[in-house]
């Protein structure tokens, strides 16, 4: 197809997207095998509890007009909101400070385009969620990764204060992280505070794994620590808390007056969130029991345990994730010195199950031999993938 000279130019901060998405493209290459497991993307393929169907069955059929909501969100979401923060956060927030979203992704374009100026940079710990990486340009940022310990996931105070430059005005703290299943300590929070004490660089979360910390280990939002109460927006997700990736749901949460701000930026690109969706999420915040949320942290131990003794057997190694659901894997032992694409590629004519190409998460892809795995699977389907990636032993 001839193009007009018109389409010939586009925007250099979304030109970088050119390369295509390969988290993407991988789900539809497994998605034509017969039988094949989508280990890649992590789309959360799990039911939705009855709560959040039954509300939005509400919404849809009963008398809730469908019309836009105020741009920050329904005011019974956003108390919903509020309360679970108060319970299970320790923030002390109200509806006023909550802006319902499409999502976390939503959130942070809004948070993005409200603090960033052209050239501003963004300190992202390595490895990171791609979508943050990628999304940075878009807003006229400038991505700066800073490593966490290859090994231990640990975070070095020391490490950071190279990367802090004048022009640094975010840091992004993914806890529990994806890909690399981190939880942050209060030990470390803290000593982000300290590295970034007198600046006026701003901390925003990204907190949608919060109920899937494993080993007794407990989730703990950054806002709630002292050294970084005062500077932290909030960001999060109901997509995989509910497994309802496709519902677009999320919102951010800090101070009242910078809330609103966001809020606005957010109209300008959405109006609103979804609202048959915002019902469904009220509902479920309401009537959903606490235990709900430790079944769901069970669940996914048993699973991540499950998996990760797959792996171990095949060959891969890898830190075991501290949270969410994902392994970050290492598989020269498995598959050679190939790149991660065509090692995916491999895995999937072999066995008939796919994974993210582990280069995605770096800055620096030389090198980098590790694939992401996903288990928010339904048993069945896990331990047939156990199976199948045993079959790789050498």
């Amino acid at each position: 197809m001839n193009l007009h000279p018109a389409f010939s130019r586009t925007a250099a901060r979304r030109r970088h997207l050119d390369a295509g998405n390969l988290l993407r493209s991988l789900t539809m290459v497994i998605n034509g095998v017969p039988g094949g497991i989508n280990l890649g993307q992590g789309v959360c393929d799990l039911d939705s509890p009855r709560p959040l169907i039954d509300g939005v069955r509400a919404c849809i059929e009963g008398g809730d007009r469908q019309l836009y909501t105020h741009y920050a969100g329904l005011p019974e979401l956003r108390a919903a909101i509020a309360a679970k923060l108060r319970r299970h956060n320790g923030l002390d927030y109200g509806p006023e400070n909550v802006a319902v979203c499409t999502g976390s992704s939503g959130a942070f374009y809004a948070a993005g385009t409200t603090f960033l100026d052209p050239g501003d940079e963004v300190i992202l710990f390595e490895p990171f969620y791609s979508y943050h990486w990628t999304t940075v340009p878009l807003l006229g940022g400038v991505a700066v990764p800073v490593a966490l310990d290859r090994r231990t996931l640990a975070f070095d105070e020391a490490v950071l204060r190279r990367a802090l430059t004048p022009k640094t005005r975010m840091v992004v703290v993914n806890t529990p992280g994806n890909p690399s299943g981190k939880v942050w300590t209060r030990e470390e929070l803290a000593q982000l505070g300290a590295a970034i004490a007198g600046t006026d660089v701003l901390v925003v979360t990204d907190e949608v794994y919060e109920y899937m910390c494993f080993d007794g280990r407990r989730h703990l939002s950054p806002a709630s620590v002292p050294e970084l109460a005062a500077r932290t927006l909030t960001l999060n997700s109901f997509s995989k808390t509910f497994s309802v990736t496709g519902w677009r749901i999320g919102f951010l949460a800090g101070p009242a007056p910078i809330v609103d701000k966001c809020g606005i930026v957010f109209d300008q690109i959405e109006v609103c969130a979804a609202r048959p969706m915002q019902r469904g999420v009220q509902r479920a915040l309401e009537q959903l029991p606490e235990s709900f949320y430790t079944e769901l942290q069970a669940g996914y131990q048993h699973k991540r345990d499950r998996f990760c003794a797959a792996l171990r057997d095949a060959g891969f190694t890898f830190t075991v994730p501290q949270g969410a659901y994902y392994v970050l894997a290492d598989y020269p032992n498995v598959f050679g010195d190939l790149a991660p694409y065509p090692a995916v590629l491999q895995m999937i004519e072999r066995i008939g199950v796919n994974a993210v190409p582990g280069d995605l998460f770096f800055a620096r892809p030389e090198g980098i031999r590790c694939m992401r795995f996903q288990f928010a699977v339904d048993l069945p389907v896990l331990d047939e993938a156990c199976r199948r990636i045993r079959s790789l032993r050498r």
